[in-house]
């Protein structure tokens, strides 16, 4: 059983069939549906709406044999469909990134969306469909806004976690006295880890921009693939895709300078203690030399004297303040 939901007027319509009244409903040319299939049901039903094999191929398989995505962001077009594979994103609390495959076939009277192993959530594509039900009129454009703006929000709230944790990179960064429990690996791996999400949501955000604009713009048949009426529609969902692009490329030049000043701190506090560290032993070389000197078994001036002890001690305790006063004045100390 597959579900689906016909368009009738501004209202959808559910419904559980089986596969030959989805095959029914997909070639009635005054019906509009939504059919949400699992793959091993597109595999039956893709011959029979006489749909181009390698187009079923791509939907059915979303992965390759270690389970790494099969497939990048794309827009392909069959003599009798156009094929779109979306990935919508979500960010995990250690900034995890889970890239769900949504892969459609669009029909000219239908949207065939293939659940795998993270289904699209119906409940907020209605919720799309219901906030706008003038763009109903325009049938299979407005179905198909409706999920790239679902995928394209999903990349808008996705990078703005992405900049709340980069924003907390800069804090820890800039910490005057950071917590000794702290681990300073563990900064690093959460650096890491933010950057190889973005690199991972960049992958499958900068296709979005040729695959939105290829609908808007391509034609077939002497008229384009998007109506006029939804034109301003997709153009709203394009610039959202210039904005996730723009600031993915922000954000890992951020990290990167991140990471730069990092070892720019880094290197200045190991300046800061080797400094410190030949400050005292140049202060502490004083006394350890002046008494090395008098502890001689010879004769010298001063030698079994008290006036012996008070020139020695005189020696390396001015020699030591004078060090240590031109070392703060120096800022080694």
């Amino acid at each position: 059983m597959a579900d689906v939901w016909e368009l009738r007027g501004r209202s959808l319509e559910h419904r559980s069939v089986n596969v030959s009244a989805v095959v029914e409903l997909a070639a009635d040319p005054d019906s509009v549906v939504w059919i949400q299939v699992t793959p091993d049901e597109m595999r039956h039903l893709g011959p029979l709406l006489d749909l181009h094999p390698r187009a079923i191929d791509e939907v059915v398989n979303s992965t390759n044999g270690d389970g790494v995505e099969a497939h990048r962001t794309k827009l392909e077009r069959f003599p009798n469909c156009v094929l779109l594979y979306l990935y919508r994103s979500e960010l995990g609390d250690d900034t995890t990134l889970d890239l769900r495959g949504s892969p459609v076939i669009i029909t000219s009277e239908s949207v065939i969306a293939v659940e795998h192993t993270h289904p699209i959530e119906m409940s907020d594509l209605i919720t799309r469909w219901e906030q706008n039900p003038e763009l109903l009129d325009q049938g299979i454009p407005a179905l198909l806004y409706a999920l790239l703006d679902l995928v394209v929000d999903s990349y808008l709230d996705t990078v703005d976690a992405l900049s709340d944790a980069v924003d907390d990179m800069e804090d820890v960064l800039f910490t005057e006295q950071p917590s000794r429990e702290a681990d300073p690996r563990e900064a690093q791996k959460h650096s890491f880890a933010t950057r190889k999400a973005l690199v991972r949501l960049r992958r499958a955000a900068q296709p979005m921009r040729e695959l939105v604009s290829g609908l808007m713009r391509h034609e077939e048949g002497g008229r384009s693939t998007v109506n006029a009426a939804m034109q301003p529609y997709f153009q709203d969902v394009y610039d959202h895709v210039l904005r996730v692009n723009d600031t993915i490329e922000g954000l890992r030049d951020l990290i990167t300078t991140i990471y730069e000043t990092r070892l720019a701190l880094n290197d200045h506090s190991l300046n800061t203690v080797t400094r410190q560290l030949a400050a005292w032993a140049a202060i502490i070389a004083v006394p350890t030399a002046v008494t090395g000197f008098y502890g001689q078994n010879i004769p010298y001036p001063g030698f079994a004297a008290h006036s012996g002890f008070w020139t020695s001690t005189g020696i390396w305790v001015g020699v030591s303040v004078f060090l240590y006063v031109m070392f703060k004045r120096r800022h080694w100390l």
